[in-house]
C-alpha cells in the first residue's frame, strides 16, 4: 500500500500525510536536539509500514536501527499496528485519534478474550476435579469394580455362547422350514393331485349313476307301461272256453249229457264268477239295485235288497230226480237274479262307455234267448248260456281295464 507526503524532500523539517481511516492530513515535526535528522526520519520511515502482507517482513520496509526512547516507543506502536493489522480490516497509516481509537478496540477484544479464558479455566478445572474424585472412587473400591468388571465379562461371554446357540438353532430351524416347505409343496401337488381323481370319479359315478338311473326309469317306465296293459281280474279270474264249457280259473261252469261234471265244480265256478262280478261292481262304484251278491266260494248266495229273508243259492247239491221235478227251486232263483245283476252292471259301464257293446244280449233270465235255469231245460243249452254269460263277464273285465288306462 502507498502512502502520501506533502513534501517530496526527506531531509525537510516538517512532512505531511493522510490518514487512511478518517483521511485527516497530519505532520511529523523534527525536533532539535533530540536525536538526529537522519535518525528521526529513518524511525519515521520504519512506523510507517504496508501491513496489508499477511506477515512482517515480507514486503515491508523495516530496517535495524539503534536502540533509544523514540525507537523503542514507534517500535512499539508498529507492533501494536502490525497486530491490528492481522485482526482489523484498515490499512496505514493512520493518525493519533485513530491509533488511539484502534488501541481501545484491543483493548476491549483483549478484555473480552481475558474473560473468556477464565470461564474456560474455571470450567477445566471442575472437569479435572470431577475425574479426580471418579479416579479417587474407582481406586477405593477396585476390588467391588473388578469383581463386576469380571461378572460382566462372564454374563457377556455367556451371551455371546447362548447367541452362538441361538444362532445355531435358527439355522437348523431355517433348514428344517425349509425341508418343511418342501414337504408341504409335495402335499399341496399331491392334494390337489388327489382332488382332480377324486373329481374324475366322481364325474365317472355320476355318470355311471345317471346311465345307471337311465336304465332303471326305462325299465320301470316299461314295468308301469306293462302293469297299465295288465289286468290284475283277468289274472285272478282267468275266463277260457275248453269244448262246449264256459272255464273261469279252470272250473267248468256247467254240465253236458256226454261230459258230465260234478256239482263241486260247477259250485267253485259259481262262486268264482261272484266273487269277480262283485269286484268289478266295487272297481265300478256301481251298485246292484235290486239284489245284492254275496261271494262264499262254493256256497255263494244272492240276497234281495228289499228283503233280507229272500235268500237264493247259487250253488246245487245234488242233480236228484226230485230236484228236476221240482225246478231246482233256490238255485234256478238265485241264477236268474245273477244274470240280472250281469245286465244291470251292463247298462251302468254303456252309460259311462257308449262304445260298449258286448256280444251278447240279455233279457230276463235269458241270454241270446237261452235261458240260465235248470227247469224245463236241457243241461246242453244251460252250459251254452253260462258259456255265454262268462263271454259278457269278460268284456266287462277289459272294459274296466280301458277306462282305467
Amino acid at each position: 500500500m502507498s502512502f502520501h507526503s506533502a513534501s517530496s524532500a526527506r531531509g525537510a523539517a516538517a512532512s505531511t500525510w493522510r490518514c487512511v481511516q478518517c483521511t485527516q492530513v497530519f505532520g511529523v515535526e523534527q525536533e532539535a536536539g533530540a536525536v538526529g535528522g537522519m535518525e528521526d526520519s529513518a524511525m519515521l520511515e520504519e512506523s510507517w509500514l504496508d501491513v496489508s502482507a499477511s506477515t512482517i517482513g515480507a514486503g515491508s520496509p523495516v530496517k535495524g536501527t539503534p536502540c533509544s526512547g523514540a525507537h523503542a516507543q514507534l517500535d512499539q506502536r508498529r507492533k501494536i499496528r502490525e497486530l491490528a493489522s492481522e485482526l482489523i480490516a484498515p490499512t496505514h497509516p493512520l493518525c493519533e485519534g485513530c491509533t488511539e481509537k484502534l488501541m481501545a478496540e484491543l483493548k476491549a477484544a483483549r478484555d473480552q478474550a481475558e474473560k473468556e479464558r477464565r470461564i474456560y479455566t474455571a470450567e477445566l478445572d471442575r472437569l479435572n476435579k470431577e475425574l479426580g474424585d471418579k479416579a479417587g472412587g474407582i481406586g477405593g473400591g477396585g476390588g467391588e469394580v473388578a469383581r463386576r468388571a469380571e461378572a460382566d465379562d462372564a454374563e457377556e461371554e455367556a451371551l455371546v455362547a447362548t447367541l452362538a446357540a441361538l444362532e445355531g438353532e435358527k439355522g437348523g430351524l431355517r433348514r428344517k422350514m425349509g425341508e418343511l416347505e418342501l414337504r408341504a409343496g409335495a402335499l399341496d401337488e399331491e392334494r390337489d393331485r388327489y382332488w382332480r381323481e377324486y373329481n374324475d370319479l366322481q364325474i365317472r359315478l355320476r355318470a355311471s349313476d345317471r346311465e345307471s338311473l337311465r336304465r332303471k326309469i326305462e325299465a320301470t317306465a316299461l314295468q308301469l307301461e306293462a302293469l297299465n296293459t295288465t289286468n290284475v281280474l283277468n289274472d285272478a279270474f282267468h275266463i277260457s272256453h275248453t269244448d262246449v264249457f264256459g272255464t273261469i280259473n279252470g272250473f267248468r261252469l256247467g254240465s253236458v249229457t256226454s261230459q258230465p261234471v260234478e256239482w263241486d265244480e260247477i259250485n267253485a265256478a259259481w262262486g268264482q264268477t261272484a266273487l269277480l262280478l262283485q269286484t268289478l261292481a266295487s272297481n265300478s262304484d256301481f251298485t246292484f239295485p235290486t239284489y245284492r251278491v254275496v261271494p262264499l266260494g262254493s256256497f255263494s248266495r244272492i240276497i234281495r235288497r228289499d228283503d233280507d229273508r229272500q235268500v237264493m243259492d247259487l250253488f246245487c247239491q245234488s242233480d236228484i230226480g226230485i230236484s228236476r221235478l221240482f225246478g231246482y227251486g233256490s238255485f234256478d232263483k238265485g241264477m236268474a237274479a245273477f244274470i240280472d245283476c250281469v245286465r244291470a252292471l251292463q247298462d251302468h259301464v254303456r252309460s259311462q262307455d257308449p262304445s260298449f257293446s258286448p256280444p251278447y244280449r240279455i233279457a230276463d233270465h235269458k241270454i241270446e234267448e237261452l235261458s240260465v235255469k235248470l227247469q224245463f231245460n236241457t243241461y246242453d243249452k244251460w252250459t251254452k248260456a253260462l258259456k255265454y254269460m262268462l263271454t259278457n263277464i269278460k268284456w266287462l273285465v277289459a272294459s274296466s281295464l280301458s277306462r282305467r288306462a
